[in-house]
């Protein structure tokens, strides 16, 4: 399975864990190989990317990222700006433009160390997010493959407000977004067969357990996008209850064609970027291995 990442993810002179991490995991990777996982550079994507980007972005935020003005607009993220911020941001969406590519043009499944994402809308950054790769991604799957019904399953600490956004502009009749979260930030109002679920921590499992259920009586999808943030860890959930989602999400993509991003994962609490690449790692050895769990299995 190819996983796309480059050195350009890490290019941004601002210093977080969304524009750091996919390093740490990269490199641990190189030294600890997952079987049946394959390191792949997206850089011919990139101009497709950009044009994806255009269309669901407001021309005035794009330009402002690229060049620094409007500040405001700029590091509406969160970031500080500096030259390497466009770049930085339009690589994290185009792993996902080569992960939609490969994954619908070879029926198979795909990923990107991609993260900074969900929260980004049409006119603004927001939450550390500068492009929204996941809307770009599920518009490209329309247009350039006639998917007709994709799925937006996020699963992020924090809602994907900004998807949706750009979700009802561009694609409201082809796009489901099916998102559970641990807070309320970035919250958005639902409309036909798309659910927002707040699940405090001691329930986590049994709202995951939920969503994927409901998302069962929703099939057949053409095409899944999985935004499998680490952060509800940072929240309190266990790793054991992780574990059991990414099996739980990879079962029921079954055969589907679908991508995965990284989405949060964060040092607050004390963690470290070691424990940061552990849990992005379970996303990784899952998708990489096929590996499949009886839904009753951890319950």
């Amino acid at each position: 399975m190819n996983i796309y990442y480059n050195c350009t993810y890490v290019g941004s002179e601002h210093r977080s864990e969304t524009t750091q991490k996919a390093k740490h995991i990269a490199e641990d990777i190189l030294v600890d190989p997952i079987r049946g996982l394959e390191l792949v550079d997206p850089v011919q994507f990139t101009a497709l990317a950009t044009e994806y980007i255009n269309l669901i972005h407001d021309q005035i935020y794009v330009n402002a990222v690229r060049t620094g003005e409007p500040r405001h607009l700029a590091t509406s993220q969160g970031f500080t700006w500096g030259p390497g911020l466009f770049p930085m941001a339009v690589s994290h969406t185009t792993g996902l433009i080569a992960a939609t590519y490969e994954a619908l043009t070879n029926n198979c499944t795909s990923g990107s160390l991609s993260s900074g994402l969900h929260h980004a809308s049409y006119g603004r950054g927001c939450g550390f997010c500068t492009f929204n790769g996941l809307a770009a991604a599920a518009l490209y799957a329309v247009t350039a493959f006639n998917a007709t019904r994709v799925l937006v399953l996020d699963f992020d600490a924090h809602s994907g407000g900004g998807t949706w956004n750009i979700i009802q502009r561009t694609m409201p009749d082809n796009v489901v977004q099916i998102d559970v979260t641990t807070s309320r930030f970035d919250s958005w109002t639902p409309t036909g067969e798309s659910i927002l679920m707040y699940s405090d921590v001691e329930d986590y499992r049994q709202s995951i357990r939920e969503a994927i259920e409901y998302a069962k009586t929703l099939k057949p999808f053409d095409f899944v996008i999985y935004n499998g943030g680490m952060d509800p860890i940072n929240d309190g959930v266990t790793e054991e209850v992780i574990s059991y989602r990414e099996r739980a999400v990879r079962e029921f993509i079954g055969d589907t064609p679908a991508i995965f991003a990284l989405a949060g994962g964060y040092t607050w609490g004390g963690q470290t970027y070691e424990d940061i690449t552990a849990w992005h790692r379970m996303t990784l050895n899952t998708w990489a291995q096929n590996v499949k769990t009886d839904s009753k299995k951890g319950q």
